[in-house]
């Protein structure tokens, strides 16, 4: 009897472990197929969610961060995002029964005719809490299978955490709790169905009065400009890991050492300073609350003691002494720092003439039951589609880095 026991247990390791060993290497396979995902040429991607999708429009960090990732490739961006929306597209109803709001959900996706969907849902189902949490993930399933048609590929993004604002306003920990049980759930579903997923609830970091952080959102809740910038960039490491590190370093010969993130070349021009020729691989996107990390590092060897300065077109963009040069010195500002911001206007504007165009404000009158009285308005609709072009045009130029020149000059002899 003991002997069976024995052999009973052993057998039961054997078989955990080999089950363990199966979800380890499902794990990690779910992980590199998340790590190495990218929007090919060619690709349509409709971003489909609540508010947070929606207001992404008003600043536009997400989509310019994933058409900067890849400037070479063209890719089209449609937001269908609605404020106030579920998984079962409530807030599409309009005057209608709620479950027809699940059938404009499905028609805005085809109007948007996407192959990539970013899924974005679960903020206002998490106040439900964990009593509506099986009906929200069985009803996120319904809505996976509806849009996933075809040779589609999807990205679930997961809601953002809840900001302290401080007194009067309520403590956001009970929320934030409900929201990482609805953040584990989604995770839990994308790994299941072999989907990239992407955390912002637990890689955004709120306001902390304590560490003296900046906050991320308006109002405790739905993001500002820095949170959006925060949350593109989360989006983008991600979903396509890279390096966002740009270093250009010479050597004591003033010879090209290091150059990451950018092609370069260097001379010495008549009064004994260094000319750069340079052009990044990507956009450098603009810095957001001091943080400067994604731009150009220039570190520069054995240079003669004294101060010197670097300038883009007769702009001082960075001072320092040798030694700090020899260290190396991040530029506050760079070029690319501007066309990316030129990029995100074109992208904005973009985004308003489509906005406008798929809701107009007046669509009860265009398209709804009051149609008869000024439907023959929808015949206006596809004039925004010049507009559209107009502006992905100025898109497919300015996401492609331009070759830009930097001087690098002593200004003042002595102690290095």
């Amino acid at each position: 009897m003991r002997l069976k026991c024995c052999l009973s247990l052993r057998h039961s390791f054997a078989r955990f472990f080999l089950v363990a060993s199966c979800l380890v290497s499902l794990g990690a396979q779910v992980g590199r197929s998340q790590s190495s995902f990218e929007l090919k040429d060619g690709d349509r991607v409709a971003f489909l969610g609540d508010t947070f999708v929606e207001r992404a429009m008003r600043y536009g960090h997400i989509e310019t961060a994933l058409t900067a990732r890849w400037p070479d490739r063209e890719i089209v961006f449609r937001n269908i995002g609605w404020s106030g929306d579920n998984v079962g597209g409530r807030a599409r109803a309009f005057f209608d029964p709620v479950d027809a709001g699940f059938e404009n959900l499905k028609n805005h996706v085809q109007l948007a005719d996407p192959s990539v969907v970013f899924l974005s849902y679960g903020a206002m189902a998490a106040f439900a809490g964990e009593s509506g949490l099986d009906d929200f993930i069985q009803s996120y399933s319904k809505l996976i299978e509806t849009v996933d048609t075809g040779n589609r590929r999807l990205v679930i993004v997961s809601p953002t955490p809840r900001e302290a604002m401080g007194h009067p306003m309520p403590d956001p920990k009970a929320q934030n709790q409900n929201l990482k049980l609805y953040t584990d759930a989604l995770r839990s579903l994308a790994s299941k169905r072999d989907i990239p997923f992407v955390d912002l609830f637990n890689t955004l970091v709120p306001r902390s009065v304590a560490r003296g952080t900046k906050a991320i959102t308006d109002n405790g809740i739905h993001l500002n400009d820095y949170g959006y910038a925060q949350a593109a960039e989360r989006i983008v490491q991600a979903l396509a890991e890279h390096s966002t590190v740009k270093r250009l370093s010479l050597d004591k010969e003033g010879r090209v050492e290091e150059a990451k993130g950018l092609s370069a070349s260097v001379s010495k021009n008549s009064k004994g300073g260094l000319g750069f020729e340079l052009k990044d691989e990507r956009l450098s996107l603009s810095p957001l609350g001091g943080d400067h990390s994604q731009n150009l590092e220039l570190a520069v060897a054995n240079l003669p003691r004294g101060e010197y300065r670097l300038e883009y077109e007769g702009k001082v963009i960075a001072t320092g002494s040798a030694q700090k040069w020899k260290r190396g010195i991040q530029l506050a500002w760079e070029p690319s720092n501007d066309q990316a911001e030129q990029l995100r206007a074109a992208i904005n504007r973009k985004n308003e003439h489509f906005f406008h165009q798929w809701r107009p404000q007046n669509e009860t009158y265009i398209r709804g039951f009051r149609k008869h009285e000024q439907g023959q308005n929808a015949a206006d609709l596809p004039k925004f589609d010049p507009f559209i072009k107009a502006e992905e045009m100025k898109i497919a130029k300015l996401k492609k880095p331009e070759a830009y020149k930097l001087t690098l000059t002593r200004v003042k002899g002595g102690e290095g």
